[in-house]
């Protein structure tokens, strides 16, 4: 069994498998309604020469089992590149763009990405296109599990790409991406820092770091905790209670990270685009790169 099925298959992280919001209304035109897209709005745009679908489930053999009609395979490890020897962090974005262009996906392009029910890595993949400032983009509400579900068309067929120029002017969004000096020289009166990662990480008790435990001064919310037992995303206020009951309210810089940042996405997901927070940047280097800097404190036990 390979790794991604493997995790797959905890039963704790199957709970986070969905972006799901009710009442999000269908469009017919081009651009989605919602940054989660209704199945009716994609069987509608299937064809739509300015859409573009990308698949981002954990194996590509379930991809080669069906896929949506059009969807692109893309694994999100290719999207994590080593940066000046630190494994994982997020690629440069003049290959994102790069990238995007040889998927099919120019500047005017509305990408609509899916996983399995929702995982982290479709948010992971709107955390970099928001770096590359690409704003046409939404997430397939339920997932492929929610497209099959319903009997929507299914295809084997690789989509029939051409590639083209994604005209990137080589600017970026600071905004949404802390780096290492970002979280060392945070005022901790105006900003939050929140390690995402199952207590377990958090605490010390499990990791393959080189140092154990949790950046000095991070809260810890798991990312699952946002989430019913059926995997839909609780009330807005009750997640909005749960957050601000730690301390992460909108007037602060809230700062997330995890191992290397794809956990993180998903309550930078949550936090801008479903409680509407203004500040929001993930830490894609997160405790991989801090834990390996000797001179910066770590933490151990659970947060108190």
């Amino acid at each position: 069994m390979s790794g991604a099925r493997s995790f797959m298959a905890r039963p704790m992280a199957a709970l986070a498998l969905v972006l799901a919001l009710t009442g999000t209304p269908a469009v017919m035109g081009q651009e989605p309604s919602s940054r989660l897209v209704q199945p009716d709005w994609l069987a509608a745009n299937l064809t739509n020469p300015n859409v573009r679908i990308i698949d981002m489930r954990g194996d590509i053999r379930d991809y080669w089992e069906a896929h949506i009609p059009g969807a692109v395979f893309l694994d999100s490890e290719a999207l994590r590149w080593p940066d000046n020897g630190i494994p994982g962090k997020l690629m440069p974005p003049a290959a994102l763009a790069q990238l995007l262009g040889e998927i099919g996906a120019g500047r005017g392009t509305t990408v609509i990405i899916y996983s399995e029910i929702n995982h982290y890595r479709a948010a992971y993949m709107v955390w970099a296109l928001d770096y590359v400032k690409h704003r046409s983009w939404a997430i397939l509400q339920d997932g492929f599990q929610g497209w099959k579900r319903q009997g929507r068309p299914l295809s084997q067929e690789y989509p029939k790409i051409k590639p083209t120029r994604y005209e990137w002017k080589g600017e970026t969004d600071p905004g949404v991406r802390a780096i290492l000096e970002d979280v060392k020289n945070r005022d901790a009166a105006k900003s939050v820092l929140i390690d995402v990662r199952p207590a377990e990480l958090f605490s010390g008790e499990k990791g393959t770091w080189k140092r154990k435990g949790h950046i000095k001064g991070a809260i810890h919310h798991f990312w699952v905790e946002d989430l019913n037992n059926n995997g839909t995303w609780k009330d807005v206020e009750v997640l909005r209670k749960a957050y601000v009951d730690k301390g992460v309210t909108p007037e602060k810089l809230i700062i997330v990270s995890c191992g290397q940042g794809q956990m993180a996405s998903h309550l930078y997901f949550t936090l801008k685009y479903i409680l509407g927070y203004p500040k929001v940047k993930n830490y894609d280097g997160s405790f991989n790169e801090w834990s390996n800097i000797d001179s910066l404190p770590v933490e151990t036990g659970p947060d108190t």
